[in-house]
């Protein structure tokens, strides 16, 4: 009889070191489990907030376009080369690249810029920086051709076809440019700067009334205005055939344009319509 309390002693010993073991691979189980379930929280937390920070190379592509927006246009180039450094190619920078040189008086380095654009994904650009190129040279039969190309990769881009009608406009193509401001103005109606060209186009016309209320509502000031009456009289000028010289009277001199260049002017105009200039 005294081995069987010695056994159960033993089996009971047994039982509690079985429960002991139990509870401690339990516990270790539940500290992994916790353990796992936040390290997923933290890798789920970190990925949203990646997504919602801004990568590297869109920060400085934005920081390009800002410096451009306030016409700091060497501090853009200084900003692109640093992007290049680090970044290497892209096209969207090789756009801004090219405007830079452009509006920083580098025009031979900033043509060779666009036309290398016009091989690419960026061709539209390309040719309307060309345009721009040739326009202010006062070549506006080039520049249109240039924005007719452009145009025509990208049909619904109000900013090429506004300055498509305005180079029509000053090479005296008064048909031609119709056309292009009304789609840039339906296509942007919230930008009014085109009224300046329709005005133009107006005055040439003969329609000085009309153009009064264009420039009316556009809110032009006086400068603005000034330069708006001066440009119809200078495209009038071309348009109209100069008379041969009488007797030994020097021939008059017709300003082609090359010599007073006015900046292209953005397109859009709010209310304009198929057929008539202004409803």
């Amino acid at each position: 009889m005294r081995w069987f309390p010695a056994a159960v002693l033993a089996a009971s010993v047994a039982g509690l070191a079985g429960c002991k073991t139990n509870s401690a691979e339990s516990a270790w189980q539940l500290i992994q489990q916790q353990q796992q379930e936040q390290a997923l929280a933290r890798q789920q937390e970190d990925e949203a907030q990646g997504r919602n920070r801004p990568r590297e190379p869109e920060m400085m592509l934005s920081m390009i376009a800002e410096a451009q927006r306030q016409e700091r246009y060497f501090a853009s180039l200084a900003y692109i080369d640093a992007y290049q450094q680090k970044f290497g190619s892209d096209s969207r920078v090789a756009v801004m690249r090219a405007d830079a040189l452009r509006q920083t008086g580098q025009t031979a380095s900033s043509e060779q810029a666009y036309r290398a654009l016009t091989h690419g994904d960026q061709a539209a650009e390309g040719w309307h920086g060309l345009g721009l190129i040739a326009g202010g040279r006062g070549q506006f039969d080039q520049a249109a051709d240039d924005f007719g190309r452009a145009a025509r990769l990208a049909p619904m881009n109000a900013r090429i076809l506004g300055d498509l009608g305005y180079a029509r406009l000053r090479a005296g193509d008064l048909n031609g440019a119709r056309v292009p401001l009304g789609q840039a103005a339906e296509l942007a109606p919230e930008n009014g700067r085109v009224l300046a060209n329709m005005a133009v186009l107006l005055l040439v016309e003969g329609d000085p009334a009309k153009a009064r209320r264009l420039m009316d509502q556009a809110q032009l000031g006086d400068e603005a205005r000034g330069q708006v009456l001066r440009l119809a009289s200078e495209i009038r000028g071309q348009l109209t055939p100069v008379p041969p010289p009488a007797g030994n009277l020097p021939a008059t001199r017709v300003s082609s344009g090359a010599d007073t260049v006015m900046p292209m002017m953005s397109p859009l105009m709010e209310g304009l319509g198929n057929g008539p200039i202004v409803r």
